[in-house]
């Protein structure tokens, strides 16, 4: 069953981590932004269409954004920094990306 407060939250750490106001969201899909209002606070389960637009915004797939399991427990500021990590590792060339892939791996066996 969907989780508005939880899809909510999910909306509003998206929108924050993309430097989004909620009227910038509303207009980028054509919404009011008393529909993002409701939907951050958890008043309203979104609609399809509505979900189909943040998911295209977001460039999510409508399961990434409905999967709440990931959120919780989770601060905008976690998802931020991960989301902020993310988009360094899209750019980083071929060469260093697998650098980077062994030095997490190191990392990874010193912390278990």
């Amino acid at each position: 069953m969907l989780d508005p407060v939880q899809i909510g939250s999910k909306v509003k750490a998206l929108r924050k981590t993309h430097n989004l106001t909620q009227e910038q969201l509303a207009e980028s899909i054509n919404v009011s932004w008393r529909t993002i209002s409701n939907l951050e606070t958890g008043r309203v389960i979104p609609k399809l269409d509505l979900i189909y637009g943040l998911a295209k915004h977001f460039d999510i797939t409508i399961d990434e954004l409905l999967d709440t399991r990931i959120t919780k427990n989770k601060s905008v500021t976690r998802i931020r920094k991960e989301n902020q990590i993310i988009q360094t590792i899209c750019l980083l060339d071929d060469r260093l990306l697998t650098h980077m892939e062994e030095y997490l791996q190191l990392i990874k066996k010193d912390f278990e």
